[in-house]
Formats: structure tokens, sequence, C-alpha cells
């Protein structure tokens, strides 16, 4: 004998729960971008490394990368801004508890609004600079000293995370307008007890 379960509609989502979901979508994405970026950080470290050691051998290979370096720094920028939009919407961003903790209500919303609104402001003028910058990169043709790398591809993956910092601060503050919970817990990595 098989049970049914009845399965109740679910309700239309408004606009702006729609907008949610896919920014936390993008969040998650950018998630993986960070980890990608940093597997890649550790292979360029590694490859240096290695290449020290058998530079001792082989004098051909002491030198290492020529873009290691200029690389790594783009690589972390990367990981810093989408690790910051993914770890922003996760709750793991350094708070004022001890603050919050005190306020209640009315001055909780207060706190929160004021500190996402500066947060907005910083990462949307951090997303504005950086394409600014990468379309200037793009304009002029300009290519990195060391690799000939064209400019505007790091920059482009800099200004990515720093937008998407951005909405994830946008988001935080239609939630507490909304009064849903700004962070998801699911999301919180686990601690060494754990």
């Amino acid at each position: 004998m098989t049970t049914r379960t009845a399965t109740l509609p679910r309700e239309a989502a408004t606009p702006a729960q729609t907008a949610l979901r896919a920014v936390d979508a993008i969040g998650a994405l950018g998630g993986v971008i960070a980890v990608l970026c940093l597997v890649t950080l550790l292979g360029l470290i590694l490859i240096e490394v290695g290449m020290g050691l058998l530079g001792k051998f082989v004098p051909a290979l002491a030198g290492g990368l020529s873009f290691s370096w200029e690389y790594s720094a783009y690589l972390m920028g990367a990981v810093f801004l989408f690790g910051a939009a993914a770890g922003l919407r996760a709750g793991s961003h350094v708070r004022v508890t001890l603050l919050l903790a005190q306020a209640k209500g009315g001055r909780l919303m207060v706190l929160e609004v004021i500190s996402t609104l500066i947060g907005l402001c910083v990462s949307g003028f951090l997303a504005w600079s950086l394409i600014r910058f990468t379309i200037r990169a793009w304009n002029l043709g300009q290519l990195s000293s060391g690799s000939l790398t064209p400019l505007w591809i790091p920059d482009a993956l800099l200004s990515a995370g720093a937008v998407l910092l951005a909405l994830q601060f946008a988001a935080r503050l239609l939630r507490v307008f909304l009064g849903l919970p700004t962070e998801d817990e699911s999301l919180k990595a686990g601690g060494v007890a754990e």
C-alpha cells in the first residue's frame, strides 16, 4: 500500500524573493569561483616551490615562473572579493556582536541598516572604480609588464567580484527591510569542535 502525501501548492514568489534567490545563487557561484581561484593560487605556489627545489639541480629552473607573482596578486584579490560576497550571506564577517547583543528591536534594525548601507556604499564605490579601471584597460589595450597579459582580463575578474559583493549588500539591505534573516545558517562552516 502506498501512501500519498498531499502537496501544498507553492506560494507565488514575490519579485523581491525572486531577486533574493537570484543573488543567493550568484553568491554561491561566487563562493565556487573563490575556491577555484584559491586552488589555482595554491598551484602557482607549489609550482614555484617545486621549481625552486629543482633549480638547485637544474639551474635553468631556478628563476621560477615570470608571471607567478603577478597572477598570484590578482588571484588573491579575486579570492577576497568573491569570498567576501559568499561570506556576507553566510554571516561569517567580523561583527561587533557585543553591540548587537545589547540592541533590541528598532535599535537593532537601525544598526543593521546603517552598517549595511556603509558596506553597500563602500562595495558599490569599489565596484564602480574597478569597472572603470577595466574599461580603461580595454580601451587603451594595456598589457601587464611581466606576462603581457591584457590587463582587462584580471581587472574584469576583480570587477565581477566587487559587483557581487555590492549585490550581496543590497540583498542584505532588502532582507533587513523585509524582516527576513540576513544570514543563511546552512552556509556557515562548522567549527573545529563540530
